[in-house]
């Protein structure tokens, strides 16, 4: 006998249904309770009577309010799955009723329990470090990637030649930076003494920067149609020092990572080509080989498992990966694949047959990620073993 107790999931109440899985019938009908101690252990007063390990728990995941109730309900022992809201909605409409509440939402979700949870991965729910720093450093590449390229639109507009003396990639350089912050204009910078302007160069970048490539930029910045504008150039020195302080920041979440013991002990370092905080990003997701009974959960779990579309006996010739699994860990596979593949080996070899088979790059990589995740699966599982990838 099984209980499945489907929790819709808001930010100050929840409401839960359980489903008696042999009768059909729903004990409990659309639990109001706060999210809050009191309300959690008026969860709890209703469950009391159920034998817990006859009780299975579904949560829709989502954005994090569901993480306190999540990480209370698995400090107690009870079995807990995250589910994928699309898996939940797609199981909603094949109702003939067009309705969604609260209500509906726990019903349903308990009742998708009832025919799916032995497909569903079970959550070991705990304060995932590695996860908390990985989810860090994403965001904050995100933030200095969107901050680069506002640094770029106000170069536009007061020294558009900037760039095609050096790249758009050097813009972001010690050097040009170190230009930047002081004479953020093309006025600015033609108005200033050469010799000034490579002294700044050499000590941001340890006298490595060109003094030839600095008179360059002044001889540009002489004839250039940028227009001077102090707001601009405000905005030009406060996002080159908000680019610094997030560069410190991602550092010191990259030492973080690196300083992990699950990053610092893992058997994935046998995968040639594999980083640090590749790793780190990888195992935050899978936390456990053990939810994992075969590679291609895995596959699925990231997202790299192809759409299959199929009719009769017509099957589409061309798919593409679902990515309906884990976001972060679909990035890595792919970021490490394409790091793998660069060295000697059977993956390099994959990565060439894929793009002879008229493979985009992107599409390639997909193919190799999931390869990549079959060596992860068989890496974890086998840790003391030789791996030559």
């Amino acid at each position: 006998m099984t209980f499945y107790v489907g929790v819709d999931i808001a930010k100050y109440e929840h409401v839960a249904s359980v489903l008696d899985g042999s009768t059909g019938e729903f004990l409990i009908d659309s639990l109001h309770f706060d999210n809050n101690a009191k309300g959690f252990k008026l969860l709890l007063s209703n469950l009391c009577e159920l034998n817990k390990k006859d009780v299975v728990i579904g949560f829709e995941s989502t954005v994090h309010y569901h993480q306190t109730l999540f990480s209370y309900l698995s400090g107690k022992k009870y079995r807990c799955f995250l589910i994928n809201p699309f898996m939940t909605s797609r199981f909603r409409s094949l109702s003939l009723r067009n309705a969604k509440n609260d209500n509906i939402d726990s019903r349903a979700i308990a009742s998708f329990l009832s025919f799916e949870y032995r497909n569903l991965i079970e959550d070991d729910f705990f304060l995932n470090e590695l996860k908390e720093l990985s989810i860090q450093r994403d965001s904050l590449l995100k933030r200095s990637s969107s901050l680069k390229i506002q640094l770029l639109t106000y170069l536009d507009r007061v020294f558009p030649e900037l760039e095609s003396v050096v790249s758009k990639s050097g813009i972001h350089s010690k050097a040009v930076r170190a230009i930047l912050k002081e004479c953020p204009t093309a006025g600015d910078i033609s108005s200033t003494r050469i010799d000034h302007l490579q002294k700044l160069a050499k000590d941001a970048s340890n006298n490595r920067y060109s003094s030839a490539k600095v008179l360059a930029i002044k001889e540009a910045a002489r004839t250039s149609v940028g227009f001077p504008s102090e707001a601009l150039g405000l905005k030009i020195r406060q996002t080159i020092q908000m680019l610094e302080e997030l560069k410190k920041q991602i550092d010191e979440v990259n030492l973080a990572i690196c300083s992990s013991p699950t990053v610092i002990d893992s058997p994935l370092h046998k995968i040639k080509g594999i980083s640090s905080i590749e790793i780190a990003y990888i195992m935050s997701a899978i936390i456990n080989i053990n939810r994992f009974d075969s590679p291609d959960k895995l596959i699925a779990y990231a997202g790299l498992d192809p759409i299959v579309k199929q009719s009769g006996t017509w099957q589409a010739k061309n798919t593409r990966m679902s990515k309906r699994g884990n976001r972060l860990l679909r990035f890595a596979l792919i970021w490490a694949a394409n790091n793998v593949r660069k060295h000697p080996s059977k993956m390099k070899d994959y990565y060439g047959k894929k793009i002879t088979e008229g493979k985009s790059h992107y599409n390639a990589l997909g193919h190799c990620a999931a390869k990549l995740c079959r060596y992860i699966f068989f890496v974890l599982n086998h840790p003391n073993q030789d791996f030559i990838n």
